[in-house]
């Protein structure tokens, strides 16, 4: 079998375990919807939003995160601060018309509760998206594609035997994990009232190393959004303290495991033009998770909290299921800690 020998610096792998944006997200997060935009992140929900960018936004970004789940059961148990975590580093650079991106990420999968054992992922990833706009109305493509390598079922008695397995070990190929796919996005943009966003994600995809175009499963990946909110700046052409954004998003429409309806509110406090403290609070229900086969409904309740300073954004996510307001457990929380750098 093949194996990748990756060394690492102490400096990145200091980055990935303690990094406070792009983390694998276990939910769709209203702060990342398909009908956002003004600003460069908005493009990485739906790539319709590039020729949106405001003009004083940087084309380039660096965004680092780690995100994982919250069993509270597990915290006693060696190591059990971390369970389903994802970490990554993603560097994108680009303009109204094209922006390229590429990332790295490392992923855990805890397999046993009292013994650490654990599958450890290495991924890599890119992405290319190409939008035309004219007037309020564009329109993109995106190209992404990746692939990981894998440790599986390492035993892992502390954190250096921890480190020394992440970052100074043999990663092997992870059969079937390469992917690349073909999506495409449309919006329509008022600057001081609403946004109205579509994405395809998977318009064209491979499977088992075969291009695939399935036009009855096109909505399984087909996302609608719908974002309204008030003008920046008052009638007085004075920066408005207070601006709130309600935010409504189906996703995956059709599909047979996460389909889902997700509405949410954003309060945004600008401080200062270059300065804003954002909350949101979001609330989303899968109307087709399956589990052992059989169709559920699973409500979950997002809340996040930003900070922007200048070009610095620092966030953090929590995923609350709703059944901890009925003293159920069973499902645990998780949370999303990111930064990002747009000069």
């Amino acid at each position: 079998m093949c194996c990748v020998k990756k060394p690492l610096t102490v400096l990145v792998a200091l980055l990935f375990i303690c990094a406070p944006v792009f983390c694998s997200i276990r939910m769709p997060s209203s702060g990342m919807s398909v009908a956002r935009a003004g600003r460069y992140v908005n493009s990485f929900s739906n790539p319709a939003a590039l020729p949106f960018r405001s003009s004083g936004d940087g084309a380039f970004m660096l965004a680092t995160g780690y995100g994982d789940e919250a069993d509270h059961a597990l915290y006693d148990d060696r190591l059990g601060f971390f369970q389903d975590s994802e970490s990554s580093l993603t560097l994108s650079f680009g303009g109204r018309n094209a922006m390229f991106t590429l990332g790295v990420g490392y992923g855990l999968d805890r397999l046993q509760e009292q013994v650490p054992v654990y599958d450890m992922l290495f991924r890599m990833y890119f992405q290319m998206d190409l939008a035309y706009g004219f007037g309020p109305f564009s329109f993109a493509a995106r190209l992404q594609g990746g692939n990981s390598m894998i440790r599986s079922g390492r035993s892992v008695d502390s954190m250096l035997d921890f480190a020394t397995n992440m970052f100074f070990s043999q990663f092997y190929e992870n059969p079937g994990s390469e992917y690349f796919q073909v999506g495409a996005g449309l919006m329509w943009y008022d600057e001081d009232h609403f946004t109205i966003g579509v994405y395809l994600d998977r318009l064209l995809y491979t499977q088992d190393g075969e291009v695939m175009f399935t036009p009855s499963r096109l909505t399984d990946s087909l996302s609608v959004g719908l974002s309204v909110y008030l003008p920046r700046y008052t009638r007085d052409g004075e920066l408005r303290l207070v601006r709130p954004t309600l935010l409504l998003q189906a996703g995956d429409i059709t599909s047979s495991t996460d389909s889902y309806l997700m509405g949410g509110l954003n309060i945004c406090l600008q401080l200062l033009p270059d300065t804003n403290l954002s909350f949101e609070i979001a609330m989303v229900s899968y109307r087709n998770a399956r589990e052992n086969y059989m169709k559920a409904i699973r409500n979950d309740q997002l809340m996040s909290l930003g900070i922007e300073f200048g070009r610095w954004f620092i966030g953090f996510e929590y995923t609350l299921p709703m059944e901890y307001y009925k003293g159920d457990d069973s499902r645990p929380s998780s949370f999303t800690v990111s930064m990002r750098f747009n000069p």
